[in-house]
């Protein structure tokens, strides 16, 4: 595989993409991406019932377009309507996996457009997964190095940044463009990339990743279709950092291909929540054990500066606000809740045992700590303290969720929704490289029944 040093970073992902075939893939890093889409379908379907979504769902469907892509629950449309929507409800529940060398949402947009051309286009599951992997690992490579820290450090949602280029990639593998279409397809989606962090607590932030999933396969459409555009602002001196990161603090790191598989490098979501209060909620359940009745008078929290910029609501209002409060999500935890989708509600949020308990939280920003780490420290009424420190929450790569962990999330979402009868839903899922062919998930997908 031609991936050597010598390669703009434009060509570098036209040879990994063109060349990555289903059987280069070894069988941890298909494990791995089958792990990605039986989690991104579990939390898209569990959050069906969700207001945001049937707005959208109203939205598209209004436009009356044609084509045989699922959406999810809802019909079939264009693939750029059904990646628009099912990205969207990927990440609605913010209960989705993360890239966190990217602090991006990879999967929720990359597969959304995967799944999306795939149906439409008929493709067999394989080349569907194999298109899948490599537009995340381009996302992962592009955003790692610091970039999407950056990124969001400086208020841009980078799930709308690396989350479109992967989901143009994954498109463009499934359309067969050549490598100059595929570099054009790859600027067309870098100059639409989007989404702002302060629309964090609201369900404008989901939006980003569908806009994303819609943004990187209507760039694959237009560059299938002969339409131009810049092919170097992935370069590690291209527009898009140049853009997006405007002191020159970060650039792009030169892309290679050949130092592992950054699909193996994801994290996944135990808890409803923004990824970066895992850690605290982790040592608030440790805490929880040992409280002993004890009257609490102040909670500390220390993490990493950025996770306060990104979940540092102190007094949320909203059962999405919640999920990106610190403060709220470590009192759910204290007071013994495992913070999963039916906790985000307003009978929580107007608990009157918690509100005084998130009244009484500190977060504290503290440099020297991991953005996957936490030190949450109690003092009680009573003159004693005692301290938990989280060196890497769970469901990080070194401390992973296990495929039972994985079914018991995605039963707990998918069961509320779907009718009886899908009871191996998730086996299937979980074998999706080795269907036959598509026929039969894509219509139970779009909400059809099958005799």
């Amino acid at each position: 595989m031609a991936i050597g040093s010598n390669l703009t970073n434009a060509d570098a992902v036209a040879n990994f993409a063109l060349e990555t075939k289903y059987e280069d893939l070894p069988e941890d890093v298909l494990n791995a991406a089958r792990f990605c889409l039986v989690d991104w379908f579990g939390v898209a379907l569990g959050a069906a019932n969700e207001d945001a979504v049937k707005a959208i769902k109203r939205t598209v469907l209004a436009w009356n377009a044609k084509g045989h892509a699922p959406i999810l629950l809802a019909g079939e449309s264009t693939p750029s309507a059904a990646a628009l929507v099912n990205g969207t409800m990927a990440h609605c529940l913010d209960f989705d996996d993360t890239h966190v060398g990217s602090i991006a949402h990879l999967t929720g947009p990359t597969w959304a457009s995967a799944f999306a051309v795939g149906s439409h286009l008929g493709s067999s599951p394989r080349d569907i997964i194999t298109a899948f992997t490599i537009g995340f690992e381009v996302g992962g490579r592009l955003g790692s190095g610091g970039l999407g820290v950056a990124v969001n450090e400086r208020h841009i949602h980078s799930t709308g940044v690396f989350g479109c280029i992967g989901a143009a990639v994954a498109a463009s593998v499934l359309y067969g463009l050549d490598a100059e279409k595929l570099k054009i397809a790859i600027g067309l989606a870098a100059t639409q990339v989007a989404g702002l962090t302060g629309s964090f607590g609201t369900t404008a932030k989901p939006f980003h990743a569908g806009k994303a999933a819609f943004n990187g396969v209507l760039a694959a459409e237009m560059a299938r279709e002969g339409y131009h555009g810049a092919s170097n602002l992935i370069e590690t001196e291209g527009g898009l950092a140049r853009a997006l990161v405007q002191d020159r603090a970060v650039s792009p790191q030169k892309l290679d291909f050949s130092d592992g598989w950054e699909i193996k490098r994801n994290t996944f979501k135990p808890y409803a929540s923004c990824l970066l209060t895992h850690p605290s909620i982790d040592a608030g359940r440790d805490l929880h054990t040992r409280l002993q009745s004890r009257e609490v008078k102040r909670v500390t929290v220390h993490v990493d500066p950025l996770c306060i910029q990104l979940a540092g609501i102190t007094n949320p209002k909203t059962p999405f606000e919640g999920k990106f409060s610190l403060a709220f999500c470590t009192a759910l935890a204290l007071e013994g809740y495992i913070p999963t989708q039916r906790e985000f509600t307003s009978q929580t949020l107007e608990n009157p045992r918690i509100q005084s308990l998130v009244s009484r939280v500190d977060l504290v920003p503290d440099a020297t700590i991991d953005k996957t780490a936490a030190t949450v420290e109690v003092a009680f009424s009573n003159g004693e303290k005692d301290l938990c420190h989280v060196p890497l929450a769970r469901g990080n790569p070194g401390r992973p969720m296990s495929w039972e962990d994985m079914k018991r999330k995605f039963s707990s979402l998918v069961q509320p929704v779907l009718a009886e009868g899908n009871e191996d839903i998730f086996d299937r899922f979980k074998a999706f490289d080795h269907l036959a062919d598509l026929t039969e998930i894509r219509h139970k997908m779009a909400g059809n029944q099958i005799n």
